[in-house]
């Protein structure tokens, strides 16, 4: 059965603007380089906040257990 992992850091574009003067440009320019080694994956992110998150969870969690069930995971 799959467990739930945090395994990723999310960011959001509009807490960027907070950031001190200079430091956005640099942050962008990390992002930049680390993405040379990162193939590009598309991720859909959901605030554990929300009232359907723990739907969100499960539907993950049941779809990684079929991944592994096909040989997929």
């Amino acid at each position: 059965m799959a467990k739930f992992e945090n395994k990723f850091i999310v960011i959001n574009k509009k807490h960027l603007g907070l950031l001190p003067v200079g430091l956005e440009s640099r942050f962008a320019k990390i992002l930049s380089e680390i993405g040379q080694f990162i193939p590009d994956n598309k991720y859909m992110v959901c605030n554990m906040d929300e009232p359907y998150a723990e739907k969100i969870k499960q539907i993950i969690l049941d779809g990684e257990d079929e991944k592994e069930r096909h040989g997929k995971g």
